[in-house]
């Protein structure tokens, strides 16, 4: 499913986060995105695959479920990029289809999933959009009539595994919001009688395991809930802003 601008009217984004599967936003950064779409900034979600080697639901019950999210988290645009479910590979045509996004939205802010993993899923994107950021910026590499750019950041977020953290955004405004996107999301998490196998992502344990970490995260920084995220570059502080970290 997706969510577009009419072509003479495409909208630049303030911040585009790309998952390798529809629910991986929300679940892993969802906080974050809602706090600044409810700010005003323009959001957007692309989603590399249909999630359709999910071990539950179907592809049509998980794009109902998707525009349900969708209408939830209040996004500028979420597109699906259509690459195949376990084949997310850095090849120069997946590639393309990530800068040619880069380039439609122009981004300032891009947020992906970190590049270690249990999933190989993430891993893939992860590298694949990383790897795209840069090559977005080169204008000899030609997508058309759109034109070159370079997000100025890009952030990376948690997946299962633990990563270096850069910082820590307060979602305790958001956590509710996002449980609600989340549950959205019925055939993938815990909560909904469903005659299917249990999985890692529908478990009472990982349903516990979404709070915990949000709070673990909030309390490193004195709020009730946080998500952390990884800068790989340097973040420019000064007389201005150092009082407000």
């Amino acid at each position: 499913m997706s969510i577009k601008n009419s072509p003479g009217n495409i909208v630049k984004l303030d911040a585009l986060f790309f998952g390798a599967h529809p629910d991986d936003v929300e679940l892993f950064c969802g906080g974050t995105l809602i706090m600044l779409a409810d700010s005003g900034y323009k959001t957007g979600i692309v989603d590399l695959t249909r999630g359709e080697l999910s071990t539950r639901g179907n592809l049509k019950l998980r794009e109902k479920e998707t525009r349900k999210a969708t209408k939830l988290l209040g996004l500028t645009v979420r597109e699906n990029l259509d690459i195949n479910d376990d084949n997310i590979e850095n090849n120069e045509a997946n590639r393309l289809k990530v800068i040619s996004v880069l380039r439609k939205f122009k981004p300032k802010l891009v947020f992906i999933p970190y590049h270690h993993d249990r999933h190989p899923d993430h891993i893939n994107a992860s590298r694949l959009v990383s790897d795209s950021c840069f090559y977005s910026g080169l204008v000899k590499i030609k997508t058309g009539n759109l034109s070159a750019h370079k997000p100025d950041k890009i952030f990376f977020y948690r997946n299962a595994y633990d990563m270096p953290v850069s910082f820590i955004f307060d979602i305790s405004k958001a956590f509710r919001k996002k449980r609600k996107a989340l549950q959205c999301y019925a055939s993938q998490f815990y909560g909904s009688e469903r005659k299917e196998p249990e999985t890692y992502i529908s478990s009472k344990l990982f349903d516990n395991e979404i709070e915990s970490r949000a709070r673990y995260f909030g309390f490193k920084i004195g709020v009730e809930f946080g998500e952390p995220f990884y800068c790989s570059d340097s973040i420019r502080i000064n007389e201005k802003n150092i009082f407000d970290i």
